[in-house]
This record gives C-alpha cells, structure tokens and sequence, in this order.
C-alpha cells in the first residue's frame, strides 16, 4: 500500500500580525510504499492575506496528491496520513470548510483525491509524523536562508487593490524529488 504523510507550517510575515494576514506557508510531504521511500517534497510560499495553518497543511495534502497523480498511482490503494485533524475530517466529509481563505484549496483536493479509486483518510498524532514535519522545517530554513529572495519576493508584489491578493501564493521554493526506486519496482514488493 502507498502512504501520502504530510504536513504544513505557517509563519506571519511580522511579529504581532493579526492571525489571518499574511504569511510564509510551509508544507512537506512524501511518499512510502510498505514503509519504503518513494518521493518527497517541499516548497513554501508567499501569501499576502489569508494565510494560517490550515492553508499551509492544505498546500502539502494538494502537492502530495498531486505527486501521486503524476505518478500514475490512482488506481493503486493509498492512505493518506497528516496530523492536521481538521483537515482530515474535513476531506472525509466529517467536517465543514467554514473558512473562504481554505476553500479553494479545499477543492482542489477534493478534486485531486477523487481520481483515486482506493483512497482513504488517517489522522496521525504529531510525533508520529515527523518526517513530514522535517520537511516542512526544511522548506523554512532554506526560505530563511535565502532571505534576499523571501525579501525581494516581498518587495516585488504589486499591493494595488488588497482583495485581488486574498488567495494569491507566490511561490519561493518548490522542490520535488522522485527516489531512484521506480514505480513499478515498489508496486511488486505490495
């Protein structure tokens, strides 16, 4: 079986910032076949309104569902793993999106999740998803480190009217990686 972890993180842009204002958003996530590695990734973005936690953790289930899409392994079953409760109960439909800033986000997964014809939820505690944790600190620490490109992605962004930028990423750092195990080779070992 395949196992999509995943995971995101939010940081506000200022100190002191109103919860729902702008942000660095954080995911990682990765893909195991019977507990072996198949890919991973990471990547952060910019968002200038409307960022939170949940936006960062939906960034990490869209860009891991959308791994296993470019995989071509939605017919094969898959468990889809992530310690955000609220987003795994709202994927499995036990929950509502209340919130305009998840939304779309929140289709897109929907969407994504529905080429899968064996596809199932799983809350995970926190410290059973470490590695997934791990990237998404990754994600954080090279943003960080590559502060002049975080600064001038800042700088460059055209404020004009704040209502076109409500759902607006602007991409930092976007990485994935695809183990030199293929496939095909991990589907024999199920």
């Amino acid at each position: 079986m395949y196992r999509l972890h995943f995971d995101g993180l939010f940081r506000g842009l200022n100190e002191g910032q109103p919860a729902y204002g702008g942000g660095l958003l954080c995911y990682g996530w990765l893909i195991t076949c019977n507990g072996a590695l198949i890919a991973r990734g990471h990547g952060a973005c910019l968002r200038i309104r409307s960022a939170s936690s949940n936006v960062a953790e939906y960034l990490a289930l869209v860009e891991g569902l959308d791994a296993l899409v470019d995989m071509g392994l939605s017919a094969e079953p898959v468990m889809v793993s992530g310690d955000a409760k609220t987003v795994i109960d709202q994927m499995r439909g036990v929950s509502m999106v209340h919130s305009p800033s998840i939304l779309s986000l929140y289709h897109r997964a929907g969407r994504l999740a529905g080429r899968f014809s064996n596809l199932a939820w799983s809350w995970t505690p926190r410290r059973e998803n470490r590695l997934a944790d791990q990237l998404t600190r990754l994600a954080m620490r090279q943003s960080r480190q590559e502060f002049q490109k975080y600064q001038s992605g800042l700088l460059n962004i055209d404020l004009g009217d704040p209502r076109r930028l409500n759902n607006k990423f602007f991409s930092l750092l976007d990485l994935r990686v695809f183990q030199p195990v293929t496939v095909a080779a991990a589907t024999r070992r199920n």
